[in-house]
């Protein structure tokens, strides 16, 4: 038994954690063949955190042995993900525009040093609404390619009551743009699939970096924004 993909973790109640989920998902691979592939593929979009970039790859090295076709691998992962992204659609369609303005209005502030700062607001809300309903289809598309939002975008897809149809066809082809590299890369290296890792980890941090620097913009907006107009923050 391959004791799993190994990964630097700051924090060892942390790296233990992860450590235990990928050794349980090689397992569950393994054991169930397509049906677990299926039923990771589901959790990992139900639990966006979960470490499943070594999922794809481990079952193309599965398939390069013998217990499964690279198709097999790619339809049972797309099914996985599409089911865990009707469960967030379901979510957000049920939540509704005005239940999520509500929310919007209620918990776009934190409090920091004493300090009310406003984060995001319902004329955010607005206009990332109306960028939905205008350019859904492209933003469920890229947002499958990215780490840790690729499911959650489903809540929002939900709430603007994206077509359902477009909904499952955008989200089917960037699980495929997803799925369907790592496996054949897994397949095609083999026994050496582990390779792929050092590379997934530079494409997240990539992503992380990029998003990091998208809120930074987005802040440094806000607060020049509201010094020409209100205060940004209020003493509590």
């Amino acid at each position: 038994m391959h004791e799993g993909p190994s990964r630097d973790w700051n924090n060892p109640l942390l790296a233990d954690f992860f450590e235990t989920l990928s050794t349980w998902a090689e397992q569950a691979v393994e054991v169930l063949g397509l049906p677990g592939i299926t039923l990771l593929a589901l959790f990992e979009n139900l639990f966006p955190p979960t470490p499943s970039e070594f999922l794809y790859p481990l079952a193309g090295k599965l398939a390069y042995d013998g217990a499964f076709t690279v198709w097999g691998v790619i339809v049972a992962g797309i099914i996985g993900s599409l089911a865990g992204s009707l469960a967030y659609y379901t979510l957000g369609y049920r939540l509704g525009e005005a239940r999520a303005r509500q929310l919007i209005v209620r918990f776009g502030q934190v409090k920091l040093a004493g300090f009310r700062i406003q984060i995001t607001s319902a004329e955010d809300y607005d206009r990332a609404l109306l960028l939905f309903r205008q350019r859904g289809g492209i933003i469920v598309l890229v947002a499958r390619l990215m780490p840790l939002v690729h499911s959650v975008v489903s809540i929002p897809a939900g709430v603007a009551r994206m077509s359902l149809r477009s909904f499952i066809a955008y989200t089917v082809a960037g699980s495929a743009l997803w799925i369907a590299p790592l496996t054949i890369l897994g397949w095609w290296l083999g026994s050496n699939w582990e390779r792929i890792l050092y590379w997934m980890d530079i494409y997240e941090y990539a992503w992380y970096a990029l998003m990091g620097l998208a809120a930074a913009v987005f802040m440094v907006r806000r607060v020049r924004g509201r010094r020409r107009g209100e205060p940004v923050s209020h003493p509590e």
